[in-house]
């Protein structure tokens, strides 16, 4: 009986171990703020930001924040055709970024493309997770 219970105890104490492990905060993922959050986010940082819905016959919200040296811009699409436009003006129009990112059709994530230095990207909210492979 008393074995029994030494059991029980050790599947229950995994079990609630496994359960709580899974309630923690996702290192491991990317994760990419709406723009309201993002808005918010840098406007709590410091920075000078504007949003636009307007995006001329390219649907879709751009958002633009700068503080002394950092910058971010970041364009959320409708469709996929856009992304390959807004990444060649950003890369055109920066020289000094830390991130250009361009994301086609992603089901989590839709189309984005931003640019910008690694602290006004950090400021954000913007959390990406490098996977590294083994080969």
């Amino acid at each position: 009986m008393k074995r029994l219970a030494s059991v029980v105890v050790a599947i229950a104490t995994l079990v609630l171990c496994l359960v709580l492990s899974a309630c923690g905060d996702d290192t491991n993922g990317t994760y990419y703020p709406k723009n309201t959050e993002m808005q918010s986010n840098l406007e709590n940082n410091g920075y000078s930001v504007s949003v636009t819905t307007d995006l001329d016959e390219k649907n879709g919200t751009y958002l633009a924040a700068a503080k002394d040296n950092e910058y971010i811009e970041f364009y959320w699409l409708d469709n996929a055709d856009a992304c390959d436009y807004f990444y060649d003006l950003l890369k055109e129009k920066y020289h000094d970024y830390n991130s250009l990112i361009k994301i086609e059709n992603d089901e989590k994530f839709g189309n984005i493309v931003y640019c910008g230095t690694e602290n006004a990207i950090n400021d954000a909210g913007i959390k990406v997770v490098d996977v590294k492979v083994k080969v």
